[in-house]
């Protein structure tokens, strides 16, 4: 029978994984009214976090790809799309009704 710290999965890996990750990630306030992120995730925490990100990221991505149209282009950069899979993998790790 599966353990069911496993069944407790977000973007394929394991809650209690990201959230020890999570405590290496820290915020602070830029000159615009903007959120740095920083994180200086340890070797041993850092690989289930790095491909939760990818896999919402790549998410996103798809979504994104449906957006695309001559006249608007893409819908965000790079970079904002990966400050969105990081805000989604929060709002995910955090969700209380997956507990």
């Amino acid at each position: 029978m599966a353990d069911d710290r496993d069944a407790d999965l977000i973007a394929g890996e394991r809650r209690a994984d990201l959230m020890r990750a999570l405590l290496y990630v820290s915020t602070e306030s830029g000159p615009d009214g903007e959120y740095i992120i920083n994180g200086d995730l340890p070797p041993e925490v850092a690989p289930p976090f790095i491909r939760a990100i990818m896999r919402v990221e790549a998410e996103l991505l798809l979504h994104d790809a449906e957006l695309v149209t001559v006249d608007t282009g893409e819908p965000r950069s790079p970079e904002e799309r990966r400050a969105d899979a990081f805000v989604a993998l929060v709002l995910r790790v955090d969700d209380r009704r997956a507990v």
